[in-house]
Formats: structure tokens, C-alpha cells, sequence
């Protein structure tokens, strides 16, 4: 089985290279998202978590990116103890976790288990990252020379010639994840 996960944060790291028990520097989870495949691509499940604000605030300029305000996440929002042991669950029985730019997601997810003093299975499970796997499909050029990592938008652009609506909602962003991992593996680009 295939799990693809996206995070929606409070914002972003100040050090991407700082421990993940550098609390103050890693953004907090404002929506978990994943969804299991079978190696076929067909869909087995979804979950979806918007995370009920605890020791922390959801800054109004990063709502306006992900749409989920305080007040939403007050009104809407779980625990994310709840939510962490149902994805800790899912990723033990998972053969493979996919995710655009995992680097990140798997950071903060793993910052957010530290927090709560849970087992984190991330750093052990199979990873797949669409983000670095699509560079030479994409060829999108950098400023710096050569080519840029694309964003998830980017590479579902160049795969499909349309834009997904809603980016930058987890769960919108889980099934265009999926669906360009399947394209790209029928590529074989994966």
C-alpha cells in the first residue's frame, strides 16, 4: 500500500537543517491529510484532520494560503493526539509513504510526534518523494542553472495540461499527489 500524506502549518521554518526538538522553530500542524492506494491506483481510503489550536495561533497571512483560519480550526478542529496515533496507524501498515517535497512534511509531522513524546515510524518506512523524482521530467529552469524542483501545481501542470483546483488544502493536494505519482510511474519515471 501507498500512503500520501500533506501537512498544512502554522508557517515555515526559520532552519530547515534545526533538530526536530527545536520546538520553536518548527511550524505547528493546522491540517493533516493522507490517503491509502493499492500499487494499482485504486483508492482505499482518505482521512482528514483540521487540528483544534492548542498552545498555539494560526497567523491570519498564512490562513489567507491555506484557508484555514483560527476560528475555523476552533470550530472544525480535533486533538492532534487523535489525529497523530490514527496516522502513526496507517503509516505502520503502509508499505510506502509518498508525499511532494517529504522532506518537509516528514519534519514537521516528526516534530509534532516529538511534541506529544509518540513513536515516529516516518524516518523507517519506504519514502517517496514526487517533488525530487519529477526534476528532469519537468525541466522547469532555475534561476541558478539547471533545473528548479516543481511544485506540486507545476508537475501536475506538465503532467495533465490543467491546473488542480484548491491548492494548498491537504486533502486537495493528497489526491493531486497521487494522481501524478500513478502518472509517473506509468511513465516510468518512478
Amino acid at each position: 500500500m501507498y500512503l500520501f500524506f500533506d501537512t498544512e502549518t502554522t508557517g515555515l521554518p526559520r532552519n530547515y537543517q534545526a533538530p526536530l526538538n527545536d520546538f520553536f522553530n518548527w511550524p505547528r500542524i493546522v491540517q493533516l491529510s493522507w490517503s491509502l492506494y493499492d500499487a494499482d491506483g485504486h483508492h482505499w481510503e482518505s482521512n482528514n484532520y483540521i487540528i483544534k489550536p492548542d498552545g498555539f495561533v494560526i497567523p491570519p497571512e498564512v490562513a489567507k494560503i491555506h484557508r484555514i483560519t483560527q476560528e475555523r480550526a476552533m470550530a472544525e478542529g480535533v486533538p492532534l493526539l487523535g489525529a497523530l496515533e490514527h496516522f502513526v496507524r496507517d503509516v505502520k501498515s503502509s508499505g510506502h509513504l509518498v508525499a511532494h517535497n517529504i522532506d518537509f512534511d516528514e519534519k514537521i509531522v516528526g516534530s509534532e510526534l516529538l511534541r506529544a513524546k509518540m513513536e515516529n515510524p516516518v524516518p523507517a518506512a519506504d519514502k517517496i518523494c514526487t517533488m525530487k523524482s519529477s526534476v528532469k521530467f519537468c525541466k522547469i529552469p532555475s534561476v541558478r542553472g539547471g533545473y528548479k524542483w516543481p511544485n506540486l501545481t507545476e508537475l501536475y501542470q506538465t503532467l495533465f495540461q490543467t491546473n488542480f483546483p484548491d491548492a494548498h488544502d491537504a486533502v486537495v493536494d493528497v489526491k493531486a499527489c497521487a494522481e501524478c505519482f500513478f502518472a509517473l510511474k506509468r511513465k516510468g519515471i518512478l
